[in-house]
């Protein structure tokens, strides 16, 4: 009889118990698997954003400042601002924000040009 239920236990153990934690496990990879990924997501983007951010103070403060106080910044003004803070950006970044970007959003330099005219809405709104 004692073997009997031994027998029966293993059986359970084998045919029920051992997939399920497999399957479990599985499963707690692949949510941790996400987690991370989306961590590391977060941290590129914030770290690109930052960069254009950063890019568009500077080149505010050091060209476009001055241009404004003297009555010159025209639209050929506005394009060599533009050209100045992608260049900054890009100088700063990574290759793997770099490539976070071209991976997620397309041509790099379109989602530079996005960001900066939106960092420089934010900014004149301010």
């Amino acid at each position: 009889m004692n073997e009997l239920i031994m027998n029966i236990l293993s059986v359970v153990v084998t045919a029920v118990i051992l997939p399920l934690i497999s399957f479990a496990g599985t499963k707690l990879i692949s949510y941790l698997n996400s987690k991370i990924k989306d961590n590391n997501a977060k941290e590129l983007l914030t770290t690109a954003t930052t960069i254009v951010t950063n890019a568009v103070r500077s080149v505010f403060q050091t060209y476009v400042d001055s241009l404004k106080a003297s009555g010159t910044f025209d639209a050929q003004a506005q394009t060599q601002a533009l050209t100045k803070a992608k260049d900054i950006a890009l100088s700063q970044m990574s290759n793997d924000v770099k490539n976070y970007i071209i991976t997620n959003y397309g041509d790099i330099n379109n989602w530079l040009t996005t960001q900066i005219e939106a960092t420089i809405n934010l900014i004149k709104k301010k």
